[in-house]
């Protein structure tokens, strides 16, 4: 459980009292998430004060930041077959999901753009722009924006390297990373081990490291120099990936106009590349 990963790791001295609510929080893990800070404070016998100073004291703006965090790392320990039989069990027609899943998708965009820091946002632009090569790691389901990411990096003409699903492969494309690269990891709940494995060594190997993943508590965050987090909960056996991918297309796009001249060259070079070799489809 990542709340009790995070009393573990932090350095506050928690007072009778909080430990009162940290320790419920810990053994009712199904419920507390959703309890607001009136019941939880009841359920404990503490002050709703006690509860925000706790929050407040690991880290979070308040009690609904820390809520947020027990809710989404509750949603990111079920199993996916857990998560399809809810899905199931709220769905009414075709229509109803199609519009549901949207307005959640929404949600995850306005939300993650609400959040993200404009400095961490450009701080990641400056590391991609400046890097002597990218190396970029996301597996499973967080393979596609991961290629997304790699594949229009490689098209302004940075050097990326895109770690591929498989041991071997992984740990081959990370080998050599040094200080003047940076690796970025993107993973959401339930999170990929090698993934924060990758990150972890090229932390250790002194290389810049980026996490785009769901929360500044994530494990891929403990070793990362920056990190974008996103929100991507829907109700469904899947992660949604729309607000992690939005935000690469953002980062693709500040990353190209940081040289416009040099960005207008490369993609000339591949449109003449393209065209020499009929990649796309004349229209009649």
């Amino acid at each position: 459980m990542l709340f009790e990963t995070l009393i573990l790791g932090s350095k506050i001295r928690l007072t009778a009292s909080q430990n009162r609510v940290a320790d419920y929080i810990i053994k009712h893990e199904d419920e507390s998430p959703f309890l607001t800070v009136s019941q939880l404070a009841k359920k404990t016998g503490v002050s709703e004060a006690t509860v925000v100073r706790l929050a407040q004291g690991l880290g979070f703006d308040g009690y609904p930041g820390m809520q947020r965090m027990l809710r989404e790392d509750l949603q990111g320990r079920l199993s996916t077959v857990t998560r399809a039989q809810e899905a199931i069990e709220h769905a009414r027609s075709d229509q109803d999901i199609l519009s549901r899943v949207m307005k959640e998708d929404l949600y995850n965009l306005t939300k993650t753009l609400q959040n993200l820091s404009p400095e961490t946002f450009h701080q990641a632009v400056e590391d991609i722009q400046s890097a002597r090569q990218i190396f970029v790691a996301g597996l499973r389901g967080a393979h596609a924006p991961a290629l997304i990411l790699a594949l229009y990096l490689r098209f302004l003409k940075k050097k990326v390297h895109l770690a591929v699903p498989g041991y071997g492969d992984v740990w081959n494309d990370i080998l050599g990373v040094t200080a003047d690269d940076l690796v970025i990891g993107i993973s959401l709940p339930r999170y990929t081990r090698v993934t924060v494995e990758i990150l972890e060594y090229a932390h250790e190997q002194g290389a810049r490291v980026g996490a785009i993943t769901d929360s500044p508590l994530s494990p891929l965050a403990f070793h990362a120099d920056w990190v974008l987090a996103v929100y991507s909960r829907i109700d469904s056996f899947i992660e949604s990936f729309t607000a992690a991918v939005s935000l690469i297309n953002a980062l693709l796009t500040a990353v190209s106009v940081q040289n416009p001249e040099e960005t207008v060259g490369a993609l000339k070079e591949r449109e003449a590349l393209w065209k020499a070799k009929k990649i796309y489809m004349t229209p009649l």
